[in-house]
């Protein structure tokens, strides 16, 4: 009688182990990968389209080592075309096309400006183009561009948006990079873009 009490306590309790349970549907932060297409929830086919140049690379070519953490990081210098749908503003993006890594993001871009000059401070607010500001980085700890820094070969979007309000509404300085992009995304009225690939050279 005592052995069957005691196999029904052991039944009942077994799941009380002092060994944690392992759920084999949960992931350890650090590998999960943002794989959501860019520009999620833009319908491109119903906005207006941009064309976004540099003098620095040509569509899909390699950007420059300067404007990586190769060489001194700073960011590109940028020219669009002027949109055919009512705007009063821009904003860039600049994402990891590979992982969707949203990198840095400079918004309340004035209407007349058409150009970004290369080196924008970083800083919260920096002098030009003025009134725009810039969030903290991917890294957590530098306001404005921090360039491609993978270690295999990835490519990267500059997205331009014509955007319906300035300043853009329901953020802040304080916001993040993924709220931003939302945020852009609500009020977007034309959008083009600049790729560019990073390569790591072959070991000699």
């Amino acid at each position: 009688m005592k052995a069957w009490i005691a196999l029904l306590w052991l039944a009942a309790c077994g799941n009380s182990s002092s060994t944690p349970q392992v759920d084999a549907n949960r992931r350890d932060a650090s590998s999960i990968v943002d794989s959501r297409p860019i520009d999620a929830g833009i319908p491109d086919a119903a906005i207006s389209t941009l064309t976004v140049t540099s003098t620095a690379w040509l569509e899909g070519e390699l950007i420059p080592g300067m404007y990586t953490c190769k060489g001194t990081n700073v960011s590109p210098p940028l020219a669009w075309t002027a949109p055919s749908a009512a705007h009063q503003g821009y904003a860039l993006v600049m994402t990891d096309k590979t992982n969707g890594l949203i990198h840095s993001v400079l918004w309340d871009i004035p209407a007349t400006t058409l150009t970004l000059p290369e080196n924008i401070q970083k800083v919260a607010m920096p002098a030009v183009p003025a009134g725009a500001q810039q969030p903290l980085a991917y890294d957590n700890q530098t306001y404005g561009y921090l360039g491609p820094c993978p270690p295999t070969e990835h490519m990267y979007a500059f997205a331009i948006y014509a955007v319906d309000a300035l300043p853009l509404p329901g953020v802040t300085a304080q916001s993040n990079r993924t709220a931003l992009q939302a945020a852009i995304n609500a009020h977007a009225t034309a959008v083009g873009r600049l790729t560019g690939k990073f390569s790591i050279p072959p070991p000699l």
